[in-house]
């Protein structure tokens, strides 16, 4: 009796030292946007390429705000080139954007949703925007 719970506490105590560091490599080794964790690197969203669920790109991440107490952040998307138009941008909760490893969808996204909805501007945020 005395054995197997020697072999527990072992076992136990192996798995206790264990866990940081392979959450450590999974932080560090990483190359996707989203972790092991769920967590998502905001580092490597901004740039990404976002598609419909048809396949077809409608636009660039291009910025990821946070307010102070926000449930949720919000993404600022490029999608002037897929509405037909120059330089538009959109915010859309950051829920709206599927992300799995390094790819990037929004369901539901037409040329006619994302031309409806109104244009985001940096004005009235400090630091202004860029």
């Amino acid at each position: 009796m005395k054995k197997l719970s020697m072999l527990a506490s072992v076992a136990a105590l192996g798995l206790a030292f264990a866990g940081p560091a392979v959450m450590a490599q999974t932080l560090t080794g990483s190359p996707g946007a989203v972790l092991a964790d769920h967590s998502m690197r905001t580092s490597k969203l901004i740039g990404m390429k976002v598609d419909n669920d048809q396949g077809q790109p409608i636009g660039t991440v291009e910025d990821i705000l946070v307010k102070d107490g926000a449930i949720e952040p919000t993404v600022i998307l490029s999608v002037g080139a897929y509405v037909g138009g120059a330089g538009k941008l959109v915010a859309v909760p950051l829920s709206h954007v599927h992300v799995e490893g390094m790819k990037a969808m929004m369901p539901g996204a037409t040329k006619q949703v994302m031309a409806s909805m109104p244009t985001f501007t940096y004005e009235g945020l400090n630091g202004g925007g860029g």
